[in-house]
């Protein structure tokens, strides 16, 4: 008798966490190593994180219909080393996982001064985007291609859905590209 009550009490633990995963209205979420962040999101909210030149960087709940202007007053202001060309105040959050918001070329986290040159994704030929460090030729006809397909690039993180371009080359080259 008391072993089909403790089987009954495993049983329900397992359903019960079963639903708790598979509920559309939990979502999990990874913040390095084997740490696991489980946060409640509405249906009309997301939880969306912004990085970079903000006084305070980090992972915010926000509502779908707001943009990165209210993600931005969110996370306390932009530091007066953010370069402003480099982002669109207005782009929706809803569709994006994170931002980032670039410092001024040749600001450096480290107060190491270089002088970096930024390359407007809108607008850059195949070979100015072709002489960012990380971007061969192939990508960077891929960068104007998609942008013909596709219209500008309304945020710096758009340019991780053209083919050749993954998260660790946006991370590689997001302080050397620009909106504007």
């Amino acid at each position: 008798m008391v072993k089909w009550i403790i089987g009954a009490i495993i049983g329900l633990i397992v359903v019960i966490s079963t639903f708790l995963t598979i509920d559309p209205n939990v979502s999990v979420t990874q913040s390095g190593g084997n740490q696991t962040n489980t946060t409640l999101v509405e249906n009309d909210k997301i939880s969306i994180r912004i990085l970079g030149a903000v006084i305070n960087p980090g992972t915010y709940t926000m509502s779908k219909s707001d943009c990165l202007s209210d993600l931005i007053e969110k996370a306390g202001g932009i530091l007066s080393s953010a370069d402003e060309d480099c982002y669109n105040p207005t782009v929706s959050l809803d569709g994006h996982d994170s931002f980032y918001i670039p410092f001024i070329s040749g600001f450096s986290q480290e107060c190491a001064v270089s002088d970096i040159i930024k390359v407007n994704i809108n607008t850059g030929t195949i070979e100015e985007l072709a002489s960012i460090n990380g971007i061969s030729s192939s990508i960077a006809s891929n960068i104007v291609a998609y942008r013909e397909e596709h219209g500008d690039f309304s945020c710096l993180e758009d340019i991780i859905n053209v083919s050749g371009i993954g998260a660790k080359t946006f991370e590689k080259i997001r302080d050397y590209i620009s909106l504007k």
